[in-house]
């Protein structure tokens, strides 16, 4: 097979079949080298009166869309990469004189789900996986999502996927509508099959053309107005605008819809709540990086741990244990006290219970996972575990083990590793790192968080950072009451802004303004302390952790976020004003003036 432009892009021709592969990794990224060469082949597909088309991609990943700093540069106003647009991409496949067969093997995100949209037929594999994550950063879809998703699965199915960014899996995306039909042998060979079926007749059945999703008008304008109801009172969004398009997708014609979507798009790319959601995608991959010594213990580990103690049996120590055994895990609960431990035991069966009942497991499952707790009074089997987690300051091991503790005060000096949990979805871990810790134990910890599906996230001394920000925030909401600012002003400006919530629609008075400037000031103080400190590696770190804790809300970026949008040269000027009142908590973090003469932000992308 031919490479083209740089190995993004493989051609080569299998009978009448012309073979397309994407093979640009590690994710097959949309980026301007990757369509300047989608644009040559199906430049090459026309000359040589290809009877079909076949696009699929090299990996484990179909393509995850967009390049993300080619929306960074558009957001900033920057100049429009080089090469075709996406969605031109996907209008040229989609008008195609000969039929076009995707074959979706692994994840299709974004961009890359829109240009599976654009072929006439579309194929993909058990694992396959589909999604529309767009809203999540702020966006549309601006590849044509918004005007052919509902032309195939209709408005209540499409606004479903784009307004929650879920990812389904082939079977539902079969059922709905969005794929014609799931492979379950070669997928390669079945693919070239189709498409050599499909090149003998000349068939092409477009998307745009498609008006399977328009067969019921009422059912689709209903779905429009229930979800266009239940935004009403929010702040405004993307999700707004995606329910827009996909009105627009069946009262306008295809290219007029594009058209309508697209300036969507760039209504949104460049607001600030956009730009706050994108750097928080970055910043939560910069937050799970670990230190390179912990990844090279990581990579030569065998395997998660299997067998987990517990040291305690307070509630902590109750939900961890169920997590762990939903996760597969022999687990010993332990606690020196035996009505402790009974009563742990009890609420473990009952919650169990509850959830066969409500059919979250089978009771098989259940029982599976009785057999594998293991009650025990005292300390005497803790050395079974091949982790050790205490909520109890008084554990003694005679055997050498990775050890965490979990909210026992002052823990971390004595214990070498502790966790804080956030958030109520998924989970964000604080490894708090103490000392001379063996990269081993550290990565053995990081692989248990991440065997319960936490984000795991390594801190070092001076945190956790959930408790210095939430410090630093009640912190400055008592020095604004003590300055006479009536507390239900306080609320509103707080809510208005996002702070400790997910905040409210409205517009802030000079007042409200002022105090969010105050409190969101504090945060980022204390967040430059934590970098200048070594507590956290980057900035970003603070952000992801103040928005799983609950301190601030998604859209806002989070504290260090705001410190760069607001200038850093501004808010040192405001902290050296307020620190005359308040040293303590508003005297500037020195890593501002350095910062500031290198031209430098906490978050630059």
């Amino acid at each position: 097979m031919a490479e083209v432009k740089g190995q993004v892009l493989q051609v080569g021709r299998v009978g009448p079949v012309l073979e397309i592969v994407l093979a640009h990794p590690p994710a097959n990224a949309l980026d301007a080298r990757l369509r300047k060469a989608l644009g040559e082949a199906l430049d090459l597909a026309e000359a040589t009166q290809s009877k079909a088309v076949l696009i699929r991609g090299e990996g484990a990943v179909f393509s995850v869309g967009a390049d993300h700093a080619e929306t960074e540069a558009a957001g900033r106003g920057g100049a429009a990469a080089d090469g075709p647009a996406l969605g031109d991409i996907c209008a040229r496949i989609e008008g195609l004189g000969c039929p076009v067969v995707v074959l979706i093997d692994g994840l299709a995100s974004g961009g890359g789900a829109e240009l599976a949209l654009a072929a006439h037929l579309r194929l993909a594999q058990e694992s396959a996986r589909i999604g529309f994550p767009d809203v999540s950063l702020g966006l549309v879809p601006a590849a044509g999502g918004t005007q052919r998703l509902p032309r195939l699965v209709g408005a209540e199915a499409a606004l479903d996927l784009m307004l929650s960014g879920r990812v389904i899996g082939a079977a539902e995306a079969l059922a709905m509508g969005l794929i014609d039909r799931v492979v379950t042998g070669e997928a390669r060979m079945e693919a070239l099959e189709a498409a050599r079926a499909l090149a003998a007749t000349g068939a092409v059945r477009r998307t745009g053309e498609d008006r399977t999703g328009f067969r019921d008008v009422g059912a689709y304008r209903a779905a429009v107005a229930t979800r266009r109801a239940a935004l009403r009172g929010a702040r405004p969004s993307a999700a707004d605008r995606i329910v827009d398009c996909v009105e627009a997708a069946l009262l306008l014609p295809l290219e007029q819809g594009l058209a309508f979507e697209g300036a969507a798009f760039e209504d949104l790319v460049a607001l600030p709540e956009s730009r706050a959601l994108r750097h928080m995608a970055r910043a939560e991959k910069a937050a799970r990086k670990l230190p390179q010594t912990v990844m090279s213990a990581l990579s030569t580990a065998g395997g998660p741990p299997q067998r987990l103690a517990i040291w305690g049996a307070d509630a902590g120590a109750v939900a961890l244990a169920r997590t762990a055994l939903q996760a597969g895990m022999t687990v010993v609960l332990a606690d020196p006290v035996k009505p402790a431990l009974v009563a742990a035991l009890e609420e473990i069966a009952a919650a169990q219970e509850a959830a066969v009942a409500a059919g979250q497991i089978s009771a098989a499952a259940r029982d599976a996972d009785w057999a594998r707790l293991v009650p025990a009074v005292g300390p005497a089997r803790l050395g079974e575990g091949e982790v050790v987690v205490t909520t109890r300051p008084d554990l003694v091991l005679t055997v050498s083990r990775t050890v965490l503790a979990m909210g026992v005060p002052g823990s971390r000096g004595a214990m070498g590793l502790s966790l804080v949990m956030q958030g109520q979805g998924p989970v964000l871990a604080e490894l708090a790192l103490a000392g001379e810790t063996p990269p081993a134990r550290v990565a053995q910890a990081v692989a248990f968080g991440r065997r319960l599906g936490w984000n795991v996230v390594a801190v070092g001394p001076g945190g956790p950072v959930a408790v210095v920000l939430a410090t630093a925030l009640a912190d400055a909401v008592a020095h604004l009451e003590a300055r006479g600012v009536p507390r239900a002003v306080i609320a509103q400006g707080l809510a208005l802004a996002g702070i400790a919530g997910e905040g409210r629609a409205g517009t802030p008075g000079p007042v409200e303004e002022a105090v969010a400037r105050r409190c969101l000031s504090a945060l980022a103080n204390a967040g430059a302390r934590m970098v200048e400190g070594g507590t956290v590696r980057e900035a970003a770190v603070v952000d992801v952790v103040a928005v799983a804790a609950g301190i601030v809300a998604r859209w806002t970026g989070g504290p260090m976020h705001w410190a760069d949008r607001r200038g850093l040269i501004v808010l040192r000027r405001d902290l050296k004003v307020w620190a005359e009142e308040a040293p303590g908590l508003f005297a500037p973090a020195p890593i501002l003036d350095r910062l500031i003469s290198e031209g430098r932000g906490f978050c630059s992308p």
